[in-house]
């Protein structure tokens, strides 16, 4: 079924078949956008479009945008959803658990929390994609030379995405082989001080 047919089919529905509309909104969660107020205050109605779609809790009524446990299910589908669920991103619990899901969602939490070293080491051992993520670390603690030696120390990609000034520090170049072993050698000439963009081709290319 197209988009255009589901929003047919959702619109048709939104005035008198809650169901249907609910089996619309498991398909494309977006759709819950185009409803009615009273079908965006449906908790029941919100939570089948957050399961398919985590940034569809912004088409939500107020009172269930701060719903927690919605807030909470939106960025488990997609950590990125924290974008649009401003009240939250001071939240650790929920931060944590969007940039488990996707370590990119970092961007969007509090400076605060991305200024706080001991939460943001604990973000970076929850995501899989640790190295992109500490892109989005405050300015101050990227100036940290034992903050970064711990986050390259997680995941030797990391590197590639530090000030030049770390990704030509022997002590952090060390490390990142280190815990990379024979995978590559940032050291080869094609490598050396070769700057953040190569650095992250690489890991791209090797994730």
């Amino acid at each position: 079924m197209t988009t255009k047919e589901l929003l047919l089919r959702a619109e048709d529905a939104a005035g008198s078949d809650r169901a249907r509309c609910i089996q619309c909104l498991q398909m494309n969660g977006n759709l819950l956008a185009r409803m009615s107020t009273t079908l965006r205050s449906d908790r029941e109605v919100v939570l089948a479009a957050v399961c398919q779609c985590g940034a569809a809790l912004e088409y939500a009524t107020e009172d269930l945008r701060r719903d927690r446990s919605l807030a909470l299910e939106a960025v488990r589908q997609n950590g990125c959803a924290l974008e649009v669920l401003t009240a939250w991103q001071g939240d650790r619990g929920l931060v944590l658990a969007a940039v488990a899901e996707n370590g990119n969602a970092l961007e969007f939490a509090e400076a605060m929390l991305r200024g706080d070293r001991d939460f943001v080491l604990e973000a970076l051992r929850q995501t899989a994609a640790a190295a992109p993520a500490v892109a989005f670390v405050a300015e101050e603690l990227l100036k940290d030379s034992s903050f970064v030696l711990e986050a390259v120390r997680m995941n030797p990609w990391t590197i590639g995405y530090l000030p030049a000034d770390f990704q030509r520090h022997p002590e952090i170049v060390q490390e990142a082989v280190k815990r990379n072993g024979r995978r590559w050698n940032p050291l080869h000439p094609n490598c050396k001080a070769s700057g953040r963009t190569t650095w992250a081709r690489r890991y791209e290319g090797a994730a």
